[in-house]
């Protein structure tokens, strides 16, 4: 069945980066001199334990580094239907 062809894309997240390739791509930004307001996340209570791990998660997966800035694309903490934890970048 495709849940089988597919498997390597549909089984979660991996717990590390991909492989340097070839051809590796990059988001530029089109104005580099925007300034964004930075908000610590606001999270329900209820899913702030869920939040804590996720970060720490993508901080070990070395998605994520942390780092000192003066801007930043605010995160949002969106409750799913089953009460579990989707995140956004609102940018």
């Amino acid at each position: 069945a495709w849940q089988q062809e597919f498997a390597d894309i549909v089984n979660g997240t991996k717990e590390e980066l991909p492989p340097w390739r070839e051809v590796n791509h990059e988001i530029n930004l089109i104005d580099e001199s925007r300034q964004y307001k930075y908000h610590l996340p606001r999270c329900p209570r209820a899913l702030q334990e869920q939040l804590h791990k996720k970060t720490n998660r993508y901080l070990n997966a070395k998605w994520w580094e942390p780092q000192a800035a003066t801007q930043a694309a605010p995160l949002l903490c969106i409750p799913k239907k089953d009460g579990t934890l989707q995140t956004a970048l609102d940018a």
